[in-house]
């Protein structure tokens, strides 16, 4: 078998069957199996019969770092590829995964994404949607922010899984996922880190193009929610040594964020007053953004159990 690829979903309905019908188009001549691993406890993706080379799993445990885990424990590839439940890749995508991983296993090749087109369209009609334009959270170019290189390869500082070929012997070695974190977020980080540590060298390759389809997470009160939560597994991962991750708060800003924290109802309320017109998005956007820092706080302050 050429590869096993293990995609993670939770409550994501159209979007993952989309995600997965893309999959199944780009693993066509391949001899590949995909093992989805359900994460969520109250619904279950529906995968058609007619997808032998499909297996659906459900997990025991919960959190993506588990799920991820456990899917790999199942493969019977020597090349994983570990991939977001909300992308939509091109045909040619897991051949050129394929191909440079079995060229040389020590550099993996992340590929570059984008929102798909429409999406992009939609976001513009809309504060929040302008609001993730502008913070770059529609691409990866973004993302990275000054890490952005114009060469059509370049090696990165970090990575991330959404789309991430690896060896499953390296993958072992480095110890898989950390499972004591128990959002996504920040797991990411402290995989690809260990990877570094085993000599892999991780590269952003533009030849090749994803659409990371986001359009059920366009609320604004759900996207703050998944932040606190990402804020919540930065803490985690400074716990375990990574401390160039740590958000430093003076006592003076302590006190700050957490009366504003209390006031968080209001500035909801007057998000809803400022109209929607582009005149106005300086002002929805620096709101926004104090929102955004509010709940990082928030998660990043919460007291971990265990």
């Amino acid at each position: 078998m050429q590869v096993s690829i293990i995609i993670p979903t939770k409550d994501r309905g159209s979007v993952f069957d989309e995600a997965l019908q893309s999959v199944i188009k780009a693993i066509e001549g391949l001899d590949a199996e995909v093992i989805v691993i359900n994460d969520s406890k109250t619904s279950s993706p529906n995968i058609p019969s007619v997808w032998n080379n499909v297996i659906l799993v459900h997990n025991p445990k919960s959190g993506v770092a588990s799920a991820r885990n456990l899917g790999a424990s199942m493969s019977q590839a020597e090349i994983l590829l570990f991939m977001d439940d909300d992308f939509i890749i091109p045909p040619d995508s897991i051949v050129r995964a394929l191909n440079v991983a079995t060229h040389d296993s020590l550099k993996i090749h992340l590929f570059n994404w984008i929102y798909p087109p429409a999406l992009q369209q939609h976001l513009n009609q809309f504060q929040f949607g302008r609001y993730l334009i502008a913070q770059g959270f529609t691409s990866v170019q973004g993302w990275l922010g000054k890490g952005w290189r114009e060469d059509m390869v370049f090696e990165l500082k970090d990575g991330a899984s959404y789309f991430l070929p690896i060896r499953k012997s390296i993958f072992t070695e480095v110890g898989g996922y950390n499972e004591n974190f128990p959002h996504a977020g920040a797991e990411d980080y402290d995989f690809i880190q260990r990877a570094k540590e085993k000599g892999v060298r991780f590269y952003l390759d533009k030849s090749c193009t994803l659409y990371h389809n986001e359009r059920d997470r366009l609320e604004l009160r759900n996207w703050l929610m998944r932040k606190e939560r990402n804020g919540v597994t930065l803490q985690i991962a400074v716990s375990f040594g990574h401390e160039e991750l740590a958000l430093n708060y003076s006592i003076y800003k302590k006190i700050i964020m957490a009366t504003l924290s209390k006031a968080k109802p209001i500035l909801f309320w007057f998000l809803k007053l400022i109209p929607n017109a582009r005149m106005f998005d300086r002002l929805y956007f620096s709101l926004t953004s104090l929102l955004l820092s509010i709940y990082l706080f928030i998660g990043y302050s919460k007291k971990i159990s265990g």
